[in-house]
């Protein structure tokens, strides 16, 4: 699984794009069977109590999208940075287990170091 992270707009689909996924390979915050998960944040926000739930789903995809957490302003409202703090262990969980994490910069892909990339 490569994991894309990266702020909004920040060209992460379509890099997930250049890799060979069209369109309609990639899901819009649902879990289906398309190999490729965008706008994870959106998926944990329905539920972030239940967010860990997730990770064995999220393991069997090719690639999971998510907005980056944690680098801006902390929200005032509790279900927001209940959110945000679910989203971003997830997110740790999912680096652990990933074959490469890319964080996506100005539409430049930065793999992250830390990642032994896994030999299938």
């Amino acid at each position: 699984m490569i994991l894309v992270i990266g702020g909004t707009a920040s060209g992460k689909r379509t890099y997930v794009q250049s890799l060979g996924y069209a369109v309609s390979a990639i899901a819009d915050a649902e879990l289906d069977s398309r190999p490729v998960l965008m706008n994870l944040q959106e998926l944990v926000a329905r539920d972030p109590v239940n967010a860990e739930t997730l990770l064995p789903l999220l393991l069997n995809k090719d690639v999971v999208i998510c907005n980056e957490t944690g680098c801006g302003v902390i929200p005032t409202d509790i279900q927001e940075r209940a959110t945000r703090e679910a989203v971003g262990k997830l997110c740790i969980l999912l680096a652990q287990n990933a074959d490469k994490v890319i964080r996506m910069v100005c539409g430049i892909p930065i793999l992250l170091p830390g990642v032994t990339e896994k030999n299938d």
